[in-house]
């Protein structure tokens, strides 16, 4: 069967990037990644860029994104901890990415899932995702996430 459209083609590239077959996923962290965890500030202290903090389940089945510790500057949680740290990070990334309201790719290989209209009067929700690969363990993952105060939203409160 031939793809008409490269839309068609790179969804399917996503979301194969994206599943990590479990085979390749120790007993440790599958045992680890079934148990919630909320994110804390020292989450990355003394781990490398590279290390994940967490896999986050979007809407999309079968697919995982994981949030490395990454940079302060760069990408991942020593990122959002450094520019947009709240208590709810992990909730709300979690929530964007299951049940996002709007989602656009940005370039071919980064996509961003948006959650508007939080309650009451707070916006909107950004997480950016990049797909590129990260060395032998999979995708980058999440970039950073943040939330947006939306100027219509101050009108209607």
């Amino acid at each position: 069967m031939r793809f008409r459209t490269r839309t068609a083609f790179r969804a399917i590239a996503v979301a194969a990037l994206t599943i990590a077959p479990l085979s390749s996923i120790s007993p440790a962290a599958q045992a680890d990644s079934a148990q919630p965890r909320v994110l804390k500030p020292t989450a990355c202290d003394g781990k490398t860029k590279g290390h994940i903090v967490k896999w986050y389940t979007p809407h999309v089945p079968l697919a995982r994104v994981p949030l490395r510790c990454g940079t302060e500057n760069g990408f991942g949680f020593n990122k959002i901890r450094k520019k947009h740290w709240s208590p709810t990070v992990d909730e709300d990334i979690a929530n964007t990415l299951a049940r996002p309201t709007s989602d656009y790719e940005q370039d071919p290989n980064t996509r961003v899932f948006l959650l508007k209209d939080l309650a009451p009067c707070r916006g909107q929700y950004r997480v950016v995702v990049s797909y590129l690969d990260y060395g032998s363990t999979g995708i980058k993952g999440i970039i950073t996430a943040y939330h947006e105060d939306l100027a219509s939203a101050g009108a209607r409160c």
